[in-house]
């Protein structure tokens, strides 16, 4: 196939998109996203300006990203049972009512007071992205490579402009603003998301005939290959969010070690534009490329991007080397969740989006304190090494997926 078929493709399979969920489920679903980039860093921000405490900032902003690891798998796992609409709608107003009490309340509640409202916020954020990837399922089941590309270039673009947005309004509004303007958002993008008329497909499935039709779309493995898949999945996606983490890390060492102050954000935006980029062009890879080549490819070269970065001597070659593991790290996000979509069965698939999503929200928690740490001690050098490890690992579980989905005659 030409540059020139492959582009025109790639155009046809992205302009469906509007076509099957319309315009107004695009703008829900990316502006509905954007709070689970902006609360923790809201939350952070604020405390510190109004207690001058940056350990219960720390605390408390941990608090809320735990609550967020626990309450993404068990909304997943309610969506599954009663469907997403009426899940969503109520995080809608839990997630508000905390986050308009932690504002609130900031000025004289007990320290123990502020975690539990943060923990509390973290536990009822709603899981947009996850949720939408399950309903991308259902419309576009025939070619979600487009689909899944679109939502990873939105959660590439939502962890740039999140925490920029936090950044902007708290310094020329207050720190209140940005977490009360992250509950706005919740309180109407996720609403008009949970009301969306593709909200029907997630409705619980009580026909076992149905259930069994759609179940002809799962990878054809054996039960227990398929939960081991799962781990596999999970312990990627803490893979993932250790290589986010620890790239953040890592470079910010870097900005500061190298006399450019706190524009460790900007390396990192750089990074992930590239990845951007790369997971739009995912979709002219040819389909004989399995999900498990892709995977195994995809933490290969986030590893020699991380190598290039640890051993980089200047900003200008680091930069190179950090769009290179831009350029991976997408498609690798990409591939995980379509591994994970291929597995899903019947009515389980919210369950499965959201711990797989939760993943990396705890591999971003290890990698930022841990990377931190060691660049405390190490320098960027250190916390590269920690990113490097973090792809090899990714890559050896790509081939572990790449061994339980071979077909039997071919297995040892």
């Amino acid at each position: 196939m030409s540059a020139d078929t492959s582009a025109r493709s790639a155009l046809a399979a992205y302009r469906a998109l509007p076509a099957r969920a319309g315009w107004g489920y695009l703008v829900a679903t990316s502006l509905g996203r954007l709070p689970l980039s902006m609360m923790p860093l809201a939350i952070l921000t604020l405390t510190t300006a109004s207690t001058g405490s940056i350990a219960l900032a720390g605390i408390a902003a941990a608090a809320a990203a735990l609550g967020e690891a626990i309450g993404a798998p068990t909304s997943g796992a309610l969506t599954d049972r009663f469907g997403q609409r009426p899940v969503l709608l109520t995080g809608v107003v839990l997630n508000v009512a905390f986050a308009v009490a932690f504002v609130a309340t900031i000025a004289d509640a007990p320290d123990a007071v502020l975690i539990a409202l943060a923990g509390a916020t973290g536990l009822t954020l709603p899981q947009v992205g996850p949720l939408s990837r399950v309903r991308w399922m259902a419309m576009s089941h025939d070619d979600l490579s487009a689909a899944f590309a679109f939502e990873g270039v939105t959660d590439e673009v939502v962890y740039i402009v999140g925490p920029a947005l936090v950044g902007i309004l708290a310094v020329t509004v207050s720190p209140e603003a940005a977490l009360l303007s992250a509950a706005a958002l919740i309180a109407v993008f996720v609403t008009q998301f949970a009301l969306h008329p593709s909200a029907r497909f997630t409705a619980p499935r009580m026909d076992p005939a149905s259930e069994a039709a759609s179940d002809e779309a799962v990878v054809p493995v054996s039960a227990a290959a398929r939960r081991t898949i799962g781990a596999l999945v999970l312990g990627g996606m803490l893979a993932m969010g250790t290589f986010f983490g620890a790239s953040q890390a890592g470079l910010t060492s870097f900005a500061l070690a190298n006399g450019l102050g706190d524009s460790g954000s900007l390396l990192y935006a750089v990074m992930a534009v590239g990845s951007a980029v790369a997971t739009v062009a995912m979709v002219t890879v040819p389909d004989r490329i399995g999900f498990a080549t892709r995977w195994v490819l995809a933490g290969v070269g986030m590893a020699l991007g991380a190598v290039g970065m640890m051993l980089a001597p200047n900003v200008g070659i680091l930069l190179v080397w950090a769009v290179l593991a831009g350029a991976f790290q997408g498609p690798a996000l990409l591939t995980i969740f379509s591994v994970a979509g291929s597995i899903a069965k019947p009515g389980r698939a919210g369950i499965l989006m959201t711990l797989t999503g939760s993943g990396v929200v705890m591999g971003v928690a290890v990698g930022t304190s841990l990377g931190g740490a060691l660049a405390a001690e190490g320098g960027s050098t250190a916390a590269f090494g920690l990113v490097v490890t973090a792809a090899g690992v990714l890559a050896a579980l790509g081939v572990g997926v790449g061994v339980l989905t071979r077909p039997r005659s071919t297995r040892a």
